[in-house]
């Protein structure tokens, strides 16, 4: 049970902001990172599991979290390594895990823009 800081890197991938909460617990809860209006937004989980949840929640508030849907699938809650895209464009998101034992994984956010400067 502990809360695992996001760090960022945006000069690794062109045109993106990569988020990253490393090797998450049991029970982890990763600081909330605000989100740019209009972000594409691209969940990656990867580690071992133990039996672990992993979960991507958002939030407008920064107070009450909600799990995040998925463009293609129900949501974005994971007990095994995988890549989602999200469905909301919340303005916090953070990593969550619950269950198992002797988990550490990886949750990677890519944010890129849906426009352009000019808006469209």
């Amino acid at each position: 049970m502990a809360t695992v800081n996001a760090t960022t890197d945006r000069n690794s991938l062109n045109g993106a902001v990569l988020v990253t909460w490393p090797t998450m617990g049991t029970a982890d809860t990763g600081t909330a990172f605000p989100i740019p209006y209009g972000a594409n937004i691209t969940v990656q989980v990867s580690g071992t599991f133990g039996g672990a949840t992993v979960v991507l929640q958002g939030s407008n508030d920064g107070t009450n979290w909600d799990t995040l849907g998925a463009v293609v699938g129900t949501n974005t809650s994971f007990t095994a390594a995988g890549t989602r895209r999200v469905a909301e464009d919340p303005g916090y998101i953070r990593a969550t895990t619950s269950g198992g034992t002797g988990t550490s994984v990886n949750v990677v956010v890519a944010l890129k823009a849906m426009y352009d400067r000019k808006g469209y």
